[in-house]
């Protein structure tokens, strides 16, 4: 049973912190998170979440039905949904992904110079390149609370918009 995520921490402090928690001297005010949600290896859809100045940016959420795979590969998933998602677009101060190690790496090929962190949920352990080996996460900590809340957004909102794909499916059969 899926429940509504708590609201995301309204902390205008939050910016600083994250940029010491990454340890990078470049301002963090827009953060995209990227969420990938599959049934069965069928339906494979995701999801991007923008918080500006810690506040969701509803206008830039975006969901995505994943289109060139057709076997679960979160990697190929990740990678499509990003390229897509940044075609067009400028890309944000930071890119928090959900997953680990793998999913950084196969992001920070598409995009080298920008910021990009990776965040697993077994133990709320993030990853960047100034953290290869990870951190974990303190959620009595301003900027790690948020981080963790954008990633738990980000994957209700990849959840519903998943449960909706197999549930106009099964009305089309």
């Amino acid at each position: 049973v899926a429940t509504t995520p708590s609201p995301l921490p309204k902390i205008k402090e939050t910016a600083k912190d994250i940029c010491k928690l990454l340890g990078v001297a470049q301002a963090i005010r827009t953060i995209d998170c990227i969420y990938i949600s599959h049934f069965q290896r069928r339906y494979i859809v995701g999801s991007c979440v923008r918080v500006t100045d810690g506040m969701p940016d509803k206008n830039m959420f975006r969901r995505f039905r994943v289109k060139t795979i057709t076997e679960q590969n979160d990697y190929a998933a990740l990678q499509e949904i990003v390229s897509r998602r940044y075609r067009d677009n400028a890309l944000p101060d930071l890119i928090l992904i959900d997953g680990g190690k793998g999913q950084l790496s196969a992001i920070k090929e598409l995009f080298p110079s920008a910021h990009i962190a990776s965040l697993a949920k077994r133990e709320e352990q993030l990853f960047h390149a100034n953290h290869p080996n990870g951190i974990t996460l303190n959620i009595k900590n301003s900027a790690d609370r948020l981080l963790i809340a954008l990633r738990d957004y980000t994957h209700h909102f990849a959840i519903s918009y998943h449960r909706l794909r197999r549930r106009k499916n099964l009305h089309s059969n």
